[in-house]
């Protein structure tokens, strides 16, 4: 069950324990449970922080560990996909149906 929390900005998303924040730096901090005060979260690491700072999407983005598995599962294949050669050419450059046959069919199936 989810915990509530007060959100000051409407499209926030829901934090409650577990979830885990990754800041666009790389740092990352689990989301343990409520701090004392009611305004900000205990950490696994030991350092707390606070609804403000937790709720900034600009700083920070928030993951359920099913969520965060799936997507580094997704960059992991992606980053493999890299130097493949249907990737090369036009579709680094957003044309690659231009004048040439195109090799979208070809990276769906790679994908699938």
């Amino acid at each position: 069950m989810l915990q509530s929390t007060s959100v000051s900005i409407a499209d926030a998303p829901q934090l409650h324990p577990g979830t885990i924040l990754v800041s666009v730096a790389g740092g990352v901090k689990i989301l343990r449970s409520r701090n004392k005060l009611d305004n900000g979260w205990n950490c696994a690491d030991g350092a707390g922080i606070d609804d403000s700072d937790a709720e900034n999407t600009g700083q920070w983005t928030a993951y359920t560990p099913e969520r965060l598995a799936a997507d580094l599962a997704m960059a992991t294949e992606l980053h493999g996909l890299a130097g493949v050669r249907e990737l090369s050419g036009g579709l680094a450059t957003w044309d690659a149906c231009s004048g040439r046959r195109c090799v979208l069919p070809r990276i769906a199936k790679l994908v699938h």
